[in-house]
This record gives structure tokens, sequence and C-alpha cells, in this order.
């Protein structure tokens, strides 16, 4: 406190003058001349340059949102194009599956005819052999009826069994 108390005792410490109008002109002036030459350019650069970084970040975001939507776009459509792809190797396999049936009820009706018409042929060459051993067994007999007898007999009647 001694120092201020000392200035203070001083009488033309604190009065103004000439000095002080020149002291605030001047720096007056220096404020305008540097606002004009130095704050409001940089100001105004500072502006430009916050006003693009928004647009850009706005840009950005519409940008993403855009790609997020194509990416949702193109992903149902894979997934559309999956779910048509497996429909569509269901129904091949389910005609796959179809013709096959098919195909083997045909061979197995092809078979069943077969087998029938084997067994009408097998049946018919049993009748012919059947008829054919009962005249070899009629000749037979009349043959052994002749011998034992020594004579020819004209028909051998059957003993039914």
């Amino acid at each position: 406190m001694g120092v201020i108390h000392a200035l203070a005792l001083q009488e033309n410490v604190l009065k103004p003058d000439a000095t002080v109008v020149v002291v605030f002109l001047t720096t007056w002036i220096l404020v305008w001349v540097l606002d004009r030459l130095l704050f409001r350019p940089v100001n105004q650069i500072l502006d430009e340059r916050e006003r693009r970084t928004r647009g850009y970040r706005a840009e950005a975001k519409a940008m993403e949102a855009e790609s997020a939507r194509e990416r949702a776009q193109y992903e149902e459509a894979v997934k559309r194009a999956r779910a048509e792809g497996y429909q569509l190797v269901e129904a091949r396999r389910r005609e796959a599956l179809e013709r096959r049936e098919h195909l083997l009820r045909t061979v197995r009706e092809e078979a069943r005819e077969r087998i029938e018409r084997a067994r009408r042929e097998l049946a018919e060459q049993a009748q012919e052999a059947r008829g054919y051993l009962e005249r070899e067994a009629e000749e037979l007999a009349r043959e052994m009826v002749q011998q034992v007898l020594g004579r020819r007999v004209e028909e051998v009647t059957r003993i039914p069994s």
C-alpha cells in the first residue's frame, strides 16, 4: 500500500491532458483499421468455412441416408432373388419328383403287363403241353395195350381222376 499511497500524493498522476484524446483517437483508428483489414476478413473466412462445413455435413448426412436407403433396397432385392431362387429350385425338385413318380408308375404298369402276358403265355404253353402229354399218354397207352393184348385197340377209355 505504500506505493499506491505515494503515487496518490503526487499531483500530476491522474490529470487528463491532450494526450488522452490522442491515445483514444489512435486506439479507435487502430481498432477501425484492424477491424477493416484483419478482423472482418478473418471473420468472413471463418463464417464461410463454418457455412461450408455445415453444408458438407448436411450433404454427407444426405448421402449417408441415400446410401442406407439404397443398401436396404439392395438387400431387399437380394432377399427376393434368393426367395425366388429357392422357389424355383423347389418347383424343379417337385417337377422332378412328379416325373420320377410318373416313370415309376409307367414302368410298374409295363412290368405288370409283361408279367400278365408271360403268365398267359405260360398258361397257354402249359395247356398245350398238357394236351400234348395227354395225346402222347393215349398213344403210349395204346401201344402198351397192343403189346400186352397183342391186338390193336381203337380207343382207350380214361379213368376219371
